[in-house]
């Protein structure tokens, strides 16, 4: 029987060992994302949630190892050999190219983008709950197409690797897009739940959907993880970033 979880460590352990100290230290050490939480929860009407939503991405950097697989495909795909031949006595190495197939598996990451999508969601339907309720979800709306948009455009798509944003785009994008749309409305008390749902979403979609409909058969990697496989993607860390940033700004 296949297996349908995946546990797939860091590709990269100097990179998740910054991430650790970076995002898990200060969650439990009670400094930033504390706040920042409060920020977007408090006028959402949710302050009662903090604390799961705290345990949540206090869990991330370990879920983050954990995918549940939703697809499998063969992949066919050309690398190079390296064969050594003698001249004079002398190894000489020559790259012959070689076809080769392998097990090509689609995946959502747990901590990468589960849990940020069920936060997300959390607060969108809260949004839906308070006052003026329809213009923050238009706001939410259109922060996300914005984000879409963006980091669609700024995506990369790296045979053996998968898709890769620059880290900074999403969030900022978001930010962005959330300060111009709520301000002039007085709503600027919602600018880091707007940011963060719209962070989420547009990068889910913008990043990871829209390349997989597009270019998802030419991908010739081993996992194609959404949210990631095993270090952290842009979904979890651009939501993170924006409401963090626009915390600081409210």
């Amino acid at each position: 029987m296949k297996r349908r979880i995946v546990i797939a460590p860091p590709a990269h352990p100097g990179i998740m060992g910054i991430l650790l100290l970076v995002l898990v230290a200060p969650i439990f050490l009670g400094f930033v994302l504390p706040g920042a939480l409060v920020a977007a929860l408090d006028p959402l009407g949710i302050p009662e949630a903090a604390p799961l939503v705290l345990l949540l991405m206090a869990l991330s950097p370990f879920l983050g190892f954990v995918n549940v697989v939703i697809r499998r495909r063969e992949v066919r795909a050309q690398v190079l050999e390296v064969e050594y031949i003698s001249l004079f006595g002398v190894p000489i190495p020559v790259a012959r190219p070689r076809w080769t197939s392998f097990e090509s598996l689609l995946a959502v990451n747990v901590g990468g983008a589960l849990v940020p999508l069920s936060i997300a969601a959390l607060m969108t339907v809260a949004e839906g709950f308070a006052p003026r309720a329809q213009e923050l979800l238009a706001a939410t709306a259109v922060t996300s197409a914005l984000v879409i948009a963006v980091t669609y455009r700024s995506s990369k798509v790296v045979n053996g690797v998968g898709i890769v944003v620059p880290a900074f785009i999403p969030p900022l994008t978001a930010l962005l897009a959330s300060l111009v749309l709520t301000w002039p409305l007085g709503l600027q008390a919602y600018i880091p739940a707007i940011s963060y749902t719209g962070s989420v979403y547009g990068t889910l979609i913008g990043a990871d959907v829209l390349n997989l409909l597009t270019n998802g058969d030419s991908i010739n990697a081993w996992l194609l993880s959404i949210g990631g496989a095993g270090t952290f993607d842009g979904i979890f860390m651009s939501g993170v970033l924006s409401m963090v940033l626009s915390a600081l700004l409210v």
